[in-house]
């Protein structure tokens, strides 16, 4: 899958859970995430224009009102390595997207 494609299936401003093999090879999983060009909102950034994307990886941010402050963090989804979205293997959600 790549950057766009799982951007678009996500979808704009919508919360989202997924599961990705991490460069250590390990499986990471985020539970209820917002994409990053849209999670400013959520944190103490001034502006939109203050989140920096790299290029291979989604920006998303966890959010919850369960998490500490500690674990409300940023993290970089591989979008190559996703293998689930939303509850759905990648190519349910494919077919169903």
């Amino acid at each position: 899958m790549t950057k766009q494609e799982f951007k678009t299936s996500v979808g704009q401003n919508k919360i989202f859970s997924c599961k990705w093999i991490n460069n250590k090879g390990e499986v990471s999983v985020l539970k209820r995430g917002i994409l990053g060009t849209n999670a400013w909102r959520h944190t103490n950034i001034a502006t939109q224009g203050s989140v920096n994307e790299h290029d291979k990886y989604v920006l998303a941010y966890r959010i919850g009102n369960g998490l500490s402050d500690d674990n409300r963090r940023w993290v970089n989804i591989n979008p190559e390595t996703v293998f689930e979205v939303n509850g759905n293997s990648i190519r349910e959600w494919e077919i169903h997207a």
